[in-house]
C-alpha cells in the first residue's frame, strides 16, 4: 500500500544518513596531526572493497574489438594502445623451407708474424617462414679454437633507424651482410635456394672462391701424420670425455656395429673331445664350445657327466676371441714387449666338424653340432655336419642301476620309495590332473569271504575302488544275530595282490573275479548300476564290458563247432527268455573261456541297446549275432574259436557284423531324437540365450579347466531340454558327439561357434 512505501522510503533515508554521518565520524576520530609517519591514506576511510579493473584491451591484429565493457565506478581510465607494426604471416606452404648460403669473414689475429687476418667459413640459413636467420661455422679437426654455433635463429635488424629486419631480397651471391658489427660475404648457394630464387625472377651468378689465407695454406703444406692404433684409441677416449660423443667411427667399428645387428643372438653350437691323457693323472674331457657370430667371440664349457666327481666350474675358456697359435703357443700377456704382434683369431670358417681348434696349448676336437650350427655350415660354407665318434681308451664299466628294495607295509609305498630315493625326504607328487577328472568316479563291487570256517560265509563286503588314485576301502555292512560287528574293514589306501605282490588295478575288478588282498580271498559276485554304468563307458579300459567285443567273441564261439554251444543253445526252448543264471550255468558247464561280467554285459547289450520291451530269446539272440547278410551260419567253422575270434578283432568290423532290423530302427530313432534335441537347442538359443549361456556357464565352472566339453554339454541339454527316456538321451549324445568331436571351449566362444555350425543345422533338418 501507499503507507508501507512511504515506511520504506523513510527508512531508506534514514540508512542513507547514518551512513554519511558514521563515515565523517570515522574520518573525525582518525584525524592525527600532520607529523611524518603519522599519515594514512584513504583505506581507513574507504566504505566500498570493490575490486579494480586493471586489465586493458590490447588492439592489435590479432585481438577482437570489445563491444560493451563492464562499467566500474572506480575503474581505471582505458587507454587506447597502438599496434606495433608486424609483418604479415608467410604461407603454411613455406614451412620448413630454408635457404641456404654459403660465405665467410675476417678475423684479425694479433700478435702472429705469420699472419694478420684469418678466414672463417661460415653457412647461412634463411627460414623463409618467419624471416628468422642463423649463423653456424662448420666444425674442422683440431683446429685450435672454438667453433659452431655463431648466431641462433632470430630475426636480426639492419643497421639504421627504421631500416627493419634482412628478407630474402636481400641475399645474393657477392653480397656483403653485417650482422652486429662484423660482415659477412656470401660466395654460394645450395641447389634448393637457385632454384627458389629462379622461381622469384632472381637468376644468381656463379659461386666465388674462398679467399686463401697464411693459416690454411700453411696447414695444408703440412703432411696429415698416421695415427697409431694406440692414440686412435685414446682420441676417442678423449672426444667422448669432452663431448660425449664420437666424431667418427673407423671402418672396423663400422663393420662390427653391421656384424653385431645382423647376427646378435645367434651362435654356433659344438660338441667337442679333448684328449689329456698324456699329462699326469689326465682324463678325457667332453666339451661344449660356444662361438657368438655378432662379435667372433668363443667360449668353451665342460660337459660333466654324472657323478663325473669334478667340481662344477662354471667356464672352461671365457668368452672372448681366441687367438690361433703360429708355430709354439707363446703367452703374449707375459711377454716383455709393449706393443703385441700381429694375432689372427679364430673365426666361423674354421669351425666344422673333425676340426681341432688350439685353445692356449690344449687341443679341441669338434665331434657334432646342434640343428642351427648344421644349417648354418651348409648354407654358407656348404659344409656337411656329420657326427663322428672319437674313441675313448678309457673303457667305460658298467654300473648296475640299483633296485629298490621291496616294500615293507609300513607306511605308503610312494613314501617310502621316495626315503629310498632322496636323502632329504620329500612328498610324493600328485596327478592333479587325474585327481580333478576323476574325483567323483568310483567302482563298487559286493564281495564274499571265502574261507573254510562255516562262519564266515554269511559275511558280506562293499568293495569301493577310486579311479582318482587307484586307492581301495572295504566296508562290511551289519548284520543282525550274525555274531559279527560290522563297519571299516578296510581304511582307503593302495592295495597290493597277496598271491603276485602286484599293484590291484581296476581291472582287476569284475563280476566272478577272485582277489587276495591282505592274506583274505574274496569273491566278487555283483556290482551297482552306476558302476555297470561306468565301466561301459570306458569300455576301452574294461574289456569286460565292452558289449562289442564280448558279442564278436559269443559269435566266435558259437561258429565253431568244436564248442557245441550252438547244439547246447538249440536245446533250448527257442522263445523262452534267457535267464541270466541258466545262461551262465550253460557256458560253464561247456568250459568256455567267459566270465560272469562278460555274460551280464551281452544281456545288458541284447537287451538295453536295443530298447526292448520284453526279453531277449535264444532265437533272437541268434538273429541279433548271425543277421541275413552275415553269410556264415552257427557250428559252421571247424577250428577253435579263439583263432575266429582273432580273425574278427583285426578285421574291426565287429559293429558292422551286427545290425539287425532292430538295431536299424533303434538307431533312426535315435536320429530322430537328435535332430528334435537340435531343433529344440535352436530355439532355446534365439528366445532363452541368457538362460542358455547361464546353464553353460555353470556347468563349465565345475570342470577343470572351465571350459565346455562334450561331458558339460550333454549335462546342459539333459537339464534345459528336459527330454525323458533313453531314446533322448542317447539322441543328445549322439548330438554332443557330432557337434564337439572331444573339442573344449570358452563359454563365449563355444556358443559363437557352435551356433554358426553347419552340422547344427543339418541335424535339425534330418539331413545328417
Amino acid at each position: 500500500s501507499k503507507a508501507t512505501v512511504s515506511v520504506l522510503n523513510w527508512c531508506k533515508g534514514r540508512r542513507t544518513c547514518a551512513m554519511t554521518m558514521s563515515g565523517n565520524v570515522m574520518r573525525g576520530a582518525f584525524e592525527l596531526p600532520k607529523l611524518p609517519g603519522n599519515g594514512f591514506q584513504d583505506e581507513m576511510h574507504k566504505m566500498s572493497f570493490r575490486k579494480k579493473q586493471v586489465m586493458q584491451p590490447l588492439l592489435g591484429p590479432k585481438a577482437q574489438a570489445v563491444e560493451r565493457i563492464p562499467v566500474d565506478f572506480e575503474a581505471v581510465p582505458i587507454k587506447k594502445v597502438v599496434p606495433l607494426a608486424q609483418p604479415e604471416p608467410e604461407p603454411v606452404e613455406l614451412d620448413k623451407q630454408v635457404l641456404r648460403f654459403y660465405g665467410y669473414y675476417k678475423e684479425g689475429v694479433a700478435e702472429s708474424k705469420f699472419e694478420s687476418e684469418r678466414v672463417r667459413k661460415v653457412v647461412v640459413n634463411y627460414f623463409i617462414s618467419d624471416a628468422t636467420v642463423s649463423v653456424m661455422e662448420p666444425k674442422e679437426d683440431n683446429a685450435g679454437m672454438p667453433q659452431g654455433m655463431i648466431l641462433r635463429r632470430h630475426r636480426i635488424n639492419k643497421d639504421g633507424e627504421g631500416a627493419g629486419v634482412y628478407t630474402w631480397e636481400d641475399f645474393a651471391i657477392g653480397a656483403i651482410l653485417t650482422f652486429y658489427g662484423r660482415c659477412y660475404r656470401i660466395i654460394d648457394c645450395d641447389a634448393f635456394t637457385r632454384k627458389w630464387y629462379a622461381g622469384q625472377g632472381i637468376a644468381f651468378e656463379d659461386s666465388i672462391p674462398y679467399p686463401s689465407d697464411t693459416y690454411r695454406v700453411h696447414r695444408a703444406a703440412k703432411p696429415k701424420k698416421e695415427i697409431d692404433p694406440e692414440d686412435r684409441n685414446l682420441k676417442a677416449v678423449m672426444e667422448c670425455s669432452f663431448s660425449g660423443k664420437r666424431s667418427r667411427l673407423s671402418p672396423g667399428e663400422l663393420r662390427a656395429a653391421k656384424q653385431f645387428l645382423k647376427m646378435d643372438g645367434k651362435v654356433l653350437k659344438f660338441k667337442a673331445h679333448w684328449d689329456d691323457t698324456r699329462s699326469l693323472y689326465g682324463d678325457e674331457r667332453a666339451l661344449v664350445v660356444y662361438y657368438f657370430l655378432a662379435d667372433d667371440t668363443l667360449e668353451v664349457t665342460e660337459d660333466y657327466a654324472v657323478n663325473a666327481g669334478r667340481d662344477p666350474f662354471p667356464s672352461f675358456f671365457r668368452r672372448k676371441k681366441c687367438v690361433k697359435p703360429v708355430g709354439k703357443f707363446e703367452n703374449h700377456n707375459a711377454s716383455l714387449r709393449f706393443a703385441a704382434p700381429e694375432q689372427e683369431h679364430y673365426t666361423d670358417a674354421d669351425l666344422y666338424i673333425g676340426a681341432v681348434i688350439n685353445v692356449f696349448g690344449r687341443s679341441i676336437t669338434l665331434v657334432s653340432c646342434d640343428k642351427f650350427t648344421e644349417e648354418y655350415l651348409r648354407a654358407t660354407y656348404g659344409r656337411e655336419s656329420t657326427p663322428i665318434n672319437v674313441g675313448t681308451k678309457k673303457v667305460a664299466k658298467a654300473v648296475p642301476k640299483p633296485v629298490p628294495p621291496p616294500y615293507n607295509g609300513f607306511g605308503g609305498e610312494e613314501d617310502s620309495l621316495g626315503a629310498w630315493k632322496n636323502l632329504v625326504l620329500k612328498p610324493p607328487r600328485k596327478d592333479v590332473k587325474r585327481l580333478l577328472e576323476n574325483r567323483a568316479q568310483m567302482l563298487k563291487f559286493s564281495m564274499r569271504l571265502l574261507s573254510e570256517d562255516p562262519a564266515n560265509e554269511v559275511r558280506r563286503f562293499v568293495l569301493t575302488y577310486y579311479l582318482a588314485d587307484d586307492t581301495v576301502s572295504i566296508f562290511e555292512p551289519p548284520q543282525r544275530n550274525s555274531g559279527i560287528i560290522g563297519g571299516k574293514f578296510l581304511q582307503r589306501t593302495k592295495v597290493r595282490h597277496s598271491n603276485t605282490n602286484q599293484p590291484l588295478l581296476a581291472t582287476d575288478l569284475f563280476i566272478g573275479a577272485d582277489v587276495e588282498i591282505h592274506n583274505h580271498k574274496f569273491a566278487v559276485y555283483a556290482s551297482d548300476e552306476k558302476s555297470l554304468t561306468l565301466m561301459e563307458q570306458l569300455s576301452e579300459k574294461f574289456g569286460r564290458a565292452n558289449g562289442t567285443a564280448v558279442m564278436s567273441k559269443v559269435r566266435a564261439m558259437l561258429l565253431s563247432s568244436q564248442t557245441l554251444l550252438h547244439k547246447a543253445m538249440c536245446e533250448k526252448d527257442p522263445a523262452a527268455p534267457i535267464d541270466y543264471y541258466e545262461f551262465k550255468e550253460m557256458l560253464a558247464s561247456l568250459n568256455l573261456d567267459i566270465t560272469e561280467h562278460e555274460v551280464l554285459t551281452i544281456l545288458r547289450y541284447v537287451d538295453f541297446s536295443a530298447e526292448r520291451d520284453t526279453a531277449v530269446t535264444y532265437d533272437g539272440l541268434l538273429g541279433l549275432l548271425f543277421p541275413p547278410h552275415f553269410g556264415e551260419s552257427p557250428a559252421s567253422v571247424d577250428r577253435p574259436w579263439a583263432e575266429i575270434y582273432a580273425e574278427y578283432t583285426a578285421s574291426d568290423d565287429l559293429e558292422k557284423t551286427m545290425v539287425t532290423a532292430d538295431e536299424t530302427q533303434y538307431h533312426t530313432d535315435v536320429d530322430k531324437a537328435a535332430a528334435a534335441c537340435a531343433r529344440a537347442l535352436v530355439d532355446k538359443y534365439e528366445n532363452h540365450q541368457r538362460t542358455l549361456a547361464a546353464a553353460l556357464k555353470s556347468e563349465a565352472c565345475k570342470g577343470v579347466d572351465s571350459k565346455v566339453g562334450e561331458a558339460e554339454f550333454k549335462k546342459v541339454l539333459a537339464k534345459i531340454l528336459n527330454q525323458p527316456g533313453s531314446v533322448a538321451a542317447a539322441g543328445q549324445a549322439q548330438l554332443c558327439r557330432k557337434l564337439l568331436g572331444g573339442s573344449r571351449a570358452e563359454v563365449g566362444d563355444f556358443m559363437t561357434k557352435l551356433f554358426k555350425h553347419a552340422t547344427l543345422k543339418a541335424i535339425a533338418e534330418g539331413k545328417q
